[in-house]
C-alpha cells in the first residue's frame, strides 16, 4: 500500500514494516467511501455542535484513505477526541445518523480488508486485560 520512500523516516522500525505489509484498498471499499463521502458532503451543511465536528472528522479521516493522500499522525487521535466528544454530548443525535454508524461499518471492513484485523484484535484483547501487578 505505501511505497517505502512514502513512509515517513521519523516513524519506528515496526510502523514502517507494518505499513509496508498493507494490503491495497479493494475496489469495492473505494468506491463506497466515495459514496459515503458525498453523503457527508451533503450532510455537513446542515449539521450543528458535536455532530458538525463528527461529519467534518469522518470525511477527514475518509480523505486521508485515498491511495494518494498524506500521511496524517495525529488523525486517529483526533478522530478518538471528537468521538468521545460527541458520545458525552446530551445534545447530541442518539442513535447517530445513519452515515456515521455508515462509515464506523466501512472503516471496519476496510481494517480486515487491508489486513489489519489480527493487529487490532491483538491490541484490543491488550487493553482490555487486567494491568500487570
Amino acid at each position: 500500500m505505501f511505497k517505502p520512500e512514502e513512509i515517513p523516516a521519523d516513524l519506528p522500525d515496526e510502523v514502517k514494516a507494518f505499513l509496508g505489509h498493507l494490503k491495497p484498498e479493494p475496489e469495492a471499499l473505494c468506491q463506497k467511501r466515495k459514496r459515503l463521502l458525498a453523503e457527508l458532503g451533503k450532510q455537513l451543511p446542515s449539521a450543528r455542535g458535536s455532530l458538525q465536528r463528527l461529519l467534518n472528522k469522518l470525511r477527514a479521516a475518509l480523505l486521508a484513505m485515498e491511495s494518494q493522500a498524506p500521511f496524517q499522525a495525529t488523525l486517529a487521535e483526533d478522530f478518538s477526541q471528537v468521538l468521545a466528544h460527541y458520545a458525552k454530548d446530551p445534545a447530541a443525535p442518539n442513535p447517530p445518523p445513519s452515515i456515521v454508524l455508515e462509515c464506523m461499518s466501512y472503516m471496519r471492513e476496510r481494517v480486515e480488508a487491508m489486513g489489519m484485523g489480527p493487529l487490532l484484535e491483538a491490541v484490543q484483547a491488550a487493553s482490555t486485560s487486567a494491568p500487570p501487578r
